[in-house]
């Protein structure tokens, strides 16, 4: 059974006029600063892949500049767009409610990866062909689900359909 997958890349990524993670590297390897005291957003924009029929699923590679204990969370949303729709793109963004990772514990070691997958439950009904936007952004403004100290580097992140 094949299944469906568009990768997200740093250098992919497109930010909003103010409170963006920052694009740097960590050992020659790209990646978005998250802060941890900051509610960061970052955008991709694609075409949904052909094929595409089944649940997704948002799985974000990720690790963290210090912090070795504490919960991260993200939150991920999706905004599909098909040819037709009455919506104004000059006006208005139209993301489907928020899907949330949970606290996630971070590694216990700083500089190691972690792999953290949402489901996008709420995923715009999403076609094959739409023009879609992701949203990912570290919820940092969350002091229960969200306490790990410092930077979280996101290196990847993969919209999957199983």
């Amino acid at each position: 059974m094949a299944t469906t997958r568009a990768v997200l890349t740093p250098f992919s990524a497109e930010f909003p006029s103010s409170n963006f993670p920052g694009l740097t590297t960590v050992n020659a390897r790209p990646a978005l600063a998250y802060d941890a005291a900051t509610q960061e957003i970052a955008y991709w924009t694609l075409v949904a892949p052909q094929g595409l029929s089944g649940a997704l699923s948002c799985v974000l590679t990720y690790m963290m500049a210090s912090a070795t204990s504490g919960n991260i969370e993200f939150e991920v949303a999706v905004e599909a767009i098909t040819d037709g729709d009455a919506t104004d793109l000059d006006a208005t963004a139209s993301f489907d409610t928020v899907n949330s990772s949970g606290a996630t514990a971070v590694p216990g070691t700083a500089g190691y990866i972690d792999q953290i997958s949402v489901t996008l439950t709420n995923a715009d009904a999403i076609a094959a062909g739409d023009l879609i936007r992701i949203s990912i952004s570290r919820d940092a403004d969350d002091a229960t689900n969200d306490t790990a100290t410092g930077d979280l580097y996101l290196l990847l992140a993969e919209l999957r359909e199983a």
